[in-house]
């Protein structure tokens, strides 16, 4: 490892005029090893000036780069009025203020920039975090790859054009601004879409699917409004929504037994149902009624109900088919709605964001990449993943039947603090994301389960990928979702867990976009290898956070706690055997498991349900303990490191302070070897 000399660091500050006293020690941290600098001011009136304070950290450690190797810059530098001493006169050590983790390890710096500020506060808005300093780390505060589409589209609209791997290469708004450029993006033709769009593998898994009643299958919310609603108004900007939106057009219709999307010509005027009624009971009652009234023939494939009850409340309906809606589009149909309404409210006239690529276009674009050679080169892939794997679960009643009507759900959920420390605390101590710390303990309570040292889960994934340059989806309508199995191979600690599993789901091509294309649009070879390896009887999705839909101080809903109705015909099959859905609302993790009642016991599953959120609590607790901290070897793809070679490097220094590691040019191994 790095010889440090604390004595030199502390030499280096006190040269500096503005600094009177500086002692430098070393602390356990989150990630391992860590520097801290403790600083009396000459001028004791920063001490009372937060700015002066964050300017003065950034200029001393900018003069301690120039003098000393990164390693010795102490990753905090906090101000104090006076050194504490003990009753002999001596520094106490021990009375040192530990540094404020709730930034995560990184000392506050202040975007300097225009572009800076301009990212920073898109961060902070859609992460619903006060402040972001410039080395702040995205997915450390909560970031995940659904918030990063909103990041992409909020920037554009402010002429900012990054992409969402820009995101996930540059995870601090210093290296984001560093390939961000200006510039007007893409242009888009703004008018009405027309003629017939390509099926997405995703819909030709519903057409494959044995749905009874394809007409009823929908996603849904019903909301309850913070003011009473012009029904006129909200008319108009429902229509608005299906103008500006042109999947919510699309019609289906099966021709020489083949399914075909089309595009209706003209945009329906009258999209809202008016129901009065007397109480809340009678809710249920109306909204089953307009969740079975969409025709995938005659569309629109929109339906909504303002419901006026008796005592003066309101609740809207929203019902919209699955074939053309998924999580993301709900986030961006909502937000449209409200800034619609809104204007129409105030006397101006409807004025939305500029529409983004078609989903016809992406069709299109996924229809011509299916048969690339690039694509093709994935096969081999999942087939080796997926190859003698075994799927099967400790069914109660193994030949129990698995329809909507003999669904089944139990729920956990982690509070508020958990929450939190699972977004913003925990994923820094293995470089991870959301989904890693989820699947980890996933994977690590069923395979208990089961006894099995692996297992399958199908995901699914928001399959807005960043595939087409000449394509920007961020705002655009439709039903993207990719549905991919994985296999993953918990480990017996949790750290070797933890690692494994990360590299496990790192090493899914273009985030598993590439199974469905395979699957149902690749070669016939193709087909018939996926269709008969295992599929996961397991559906695992992270929906991401909801909370930024509804807490506008000015939002027009929030969300109503009476039943929206049945989404879905009550003889349509269970998407798997079980079906886990989380997503974050009221600042909570909600963690649902859906099953058939007729082929497993409530008891069984509601105890697994409960291991998996004590197990989650248990990895929560486990990466946000001192000296917790690993890399594994995607985090330095270029170095071509094993998992063993990282460890023993990892032994001498700590995992926090390597930025990157690359292999010797030529040159360098002629001089060390």
């Amino acid at each position: 490892g790095f010889r440090i000399e604390l004595g030199e660091i502390e030499a280096r500050l006190q040269e500096q005029a503005v600094v009177r006293e500086a002692v430098v020690i070393d602390l356990d941290g989150p990630s391992g090893k860590q520097l801290a600098g403790y600083l009396v001011p000459a001028d004791p009136a920063i001490l009372n000036e937060p700015q002066a304070q964050s300017e003065l950290r950034a200029e001393l450690k900018d003069h301690l780069k120039t003098a000393l190797p990164d390693y010795m810059v102490p990753a905090h530098l906090i101000l104090l009025e006076r050194m504490p001493l003990t009753p002999n006169g001596k520094l106490d050590r021990r009375a040192l203020p530990r540094p404020d983790v709730s930034l995560l390890q990184q000392e506050y710096i202040e975007p300097r920039s225009e572009l800076e500020r301009q990212l920073a506060g898109i961060w902070a808005e859609v992460l619903k975090v006060e402040r972001i300093g410039l080395t702040d780390n995205f997915f450390e505060l909560g970031g995940d790859s659904i918030i990063s589409i909103q990041v992409v589209s909020r920037a554009r609209q402010q002429g900012i054009q990054i992409t969402p791997k820009d995101l996930f290469q540059h995870q601090t708004i210093q290296g984001l601004a560093g390939v961000a450029r200006r510039s007007e993006g893409l242009r888009i033709e703004q008018g009405l879409v027309m003629g017939q769009s390509p099926l997405t593998p995703i819909q030709h898994f519903f057409f494959e699917s044995a749905i009874p009643q394809r007409h009823h299958w929908n996603q849904s919310v019903l909301l309850k409004p913070t003011q009473p609603l012009d029904a006129g108004l909200l008319n108009s900007a429902l229509s608005a929504l299906l103008r500006q939106h042109d999947s919510l057009r699309l019609s289906f219709r099966q021709i020489n037994s083949q399914w075909q999307a089309q595009y209706l010509d003209n945009v329906p005027v009258d999209v809202l149902w008016h129901s009065q009624l007397n109480d809340a009971s009678e809710i249920e009652a109306v909204a089953n009624e307009a969740q079975a009234s969409l025709n995938l023939s005659e569309g629109p494939l929109l339906c909504a109900v303002l419901m006026q009850l008796a005592d003066g409340s309101q609740r809207l309906l929203v019902a919209i088919h699955h074939l053309v809606v998924d999580g993301v589009s709900w986030r961006i149909l909502l937000e449209d709605l409200q800034t619609a309404y809104a204007q129409l409210l105030t006397g101006h006239p409807i004025q939305l964001s500029a529409k983004t690529s078609s989903f016809k276009d992406w069709s299109e674009h996924l229809q011509a990449y299916a048969h690339s050679p690039v694509l093709e080169q994935e096969l081999g892939y999942w087939q080796d993943q997926l190859q003698d794997v075994d799927d099967t679960l400790p069914y109660d009643h193994p030949d129990g039947r698995q329809q909507q009507k003999h669904a089944v759900s139990v729920s956990t959920q982690l509070n508020r603090d958990d929450t939190r420390r699972l977004l913003q605390e925990a994923p820094a101590a293995y470089r991870t994301q959301i989904n890693d710390l989820l699947l980890t303990a996933l994977a690590r309570i069923i395979c208990r389960w089961t006894g099995q040292s692996s297992t399958v889960i199908k995901l699914e994934g928001h399959g807005r990928e960043d595939l087409f340059d000449d394509l920007d989806i961020t705002r655009t309508v439709g039903w993207f979702t990719t549905a991919f199995p994985v296999k993953l191979s918990p480990q017996e600690g949790m750290t070797d867990s933890l690692k494994t599993i990360k590299e496990q789901l790192r090493a899914v091509p273009n985030k598993g976009i590439g199974y469905g294309l395979l699957r149902y649009l690749g070669s016939p070879e193709a087909q018939t290898s996926l269709q008969g390896l295992p599929q996961g009887s397991i559906v695992f999705n992270y929906l991401g956070q909801f909370d930024g839909s509804f807490d506008a101080e000015e939002g027009l809903f929030v969300p109503s706690r009476e039943s929206g109705g049945a989404e879905l015909d009550e003889a349509a099959p269970l998407d798997a055997a079980i079906s886990i859905n989380g997503q974050i609302y009221g600042g909570e993790l909600n963690l649902s498991w859906t099953f058939s009642g007729e082929v497993f016991e409530q008891s069984s599953v509601q105890r697994l349900a409960e291991a998996y959120a004590q197990e989650l609590q248990t990895l929560i607790a486990h990466c946000t303990a001192e000296g917790s901290s690993g890399v594994t070897p995607l985090d330095f793809p270029l170095a071509g490191l094993s998992q063993a070679q990282l460890d023993q490097l990892t032994a001498n220094i700590p995992s926090a302070q390597i930025s990157d590691i690359y292999p010797l040019s030529p040159m360098q191994q002629g001089m060390l070897f």
